[in-house]
């Protein structure tokens, strides 16, 4: 043996005696493998927030997870043997289907702009999770400049609303189309409602918490540059989607133009029971698809499984969903 490899056998035999020394001093197993103990772990038990961002133009779009809801199909309005057969085709359950809750947030550089709440606290507990997203994006509340409803259903405008009845954005101004303003906040319609009642509390809430900084705008409205409001009414009154146009990009946030979409898209005439209007609804989405196609928007769906975006394209009478893969950027 040389003087240097002499040398270097002592070194590593120093290393070991210190290494062996301070795993004794700190209570460390040194047996083969990882102990029962260090191997388990508790079950988280619920998903972490979800939170997806892409560029659109010089826009940034984030999709944010407000949880999910639960649809029973039979709510679904057609053929129900037909709606079996597409849910069970897309491995949903006979029983009420898990659609996400999504919301989008765009960063124009000048205005941040919030695309629905989800529905706070006022609904299921699988629900209510936008606050918590905000939070795991980076995102202040009360930085927001406006949040735009697409329509007040409580899964839309709830979680404007914090559970202990504040503005959880309380530097924005919160607008949606004015024939769902009106209606969703009108005692005769609340009464004319009867049994569904209940359906009005969150419009009546948040409008009753917001006031003033609650500002309807009439069809067609530019929100900010950049930002337009479609008149897509049929599912409410007063539904909106809003066009989001940077550079040659295009996004549309829906809104609840279709809900499950392996039926809807398959199946465009399959309405669903809350729409206000079915006849309405059925030509809106038709309408708003087909010009989807033409002008090759990228759709932002809130039910749609997260982060809800992606293409449409026709395939037939019926419609295809090209899920977006998801963006790293």
């Amino acid at each position: 043996m040389t003087g240097i490899e002499h040398d270097r056998g002592g070194a590593m035999d120093r290393l070991r005696r210190r290494l062996l020394e301070g795993a004794v001093a700190g209570g460390v197993s040194l047996a083969l493998g990882p102990s029962p103990a260090a191997a388990r772990m508790e079950k988280a038990g619920r998903q972490a927030s979800g939170v997806h961002r892409m560029q659109v133009g010089s826009f940034e779009l984030t999709s944010l997870s407000d949880g999910y809801t639960l649809m029973d199909h039979r709510i679904l309005a057609g053929d129900q043997e037909l709606i079996n057969i597409l849910t069970r085709a897309a491995h949903l359950p006979d029983g009420p289907i898990k659609l996400s809750v999504n919301a989008f947030l765009v960063n124009t550089g000048d205005a941040l702009i919030l695309i629905d709440s989800g529905a706070g606290n006022l609904m299921l507990p699988s629900m209510g999770r936008l606050p918590e997203s905000l939070a795991a994006a980076g995102v202040d509340p009360a930085l927001v400049d406006q949040v735009l409803i697409t329509h007040m259903h409580g899964d839309h405008v709830g979680g404007t609303v914090t559970p202990d009845r504040k503005m959880l954005f309380p530097n924005a101004v919160v607008r949606m189309g004015r024939a769902d303003y009106t209606f969703w906040t009108s005692e005769a319609e609340m009464d004319r409602a009867q049994e569904r009642k209940v359906r009005f509390v969150a419009s009546r809430l948040a409008a009753s918490v917001y006031g003033e900084r609650m500002q309807p705008f009439d069809p067609g409205a530019q929100i900010v540059p950049g930002i337009r409001a479609l008149d897509t009414a049929g599912h409410t009154p007063g539904h909106s989607s809003y066009l989001i146009e940077s550079g040659d990009r295009r996004v549309l946030a829906t809104g609840d133009l279709l809900h499950a979409a392996p039926v809807q898209f398959s199946r465009p005439e399959i309405t669903v029971d809350y729409d206000s209007d079915h006849a309405i609804a059925r030509r809106m989405r038709r309408r708003i698809l087909d010009q989807a196609i033409a002008e090759d928007w990228l759709l932002a769906i809130p039910h749609a499984p997260f982060p809800g975006l992606g293409y449409v394209r026709r395939d037939g009478a019926s419609y295809l969903f090209d899920p977006l893969p998801w963006q790293m950027f």
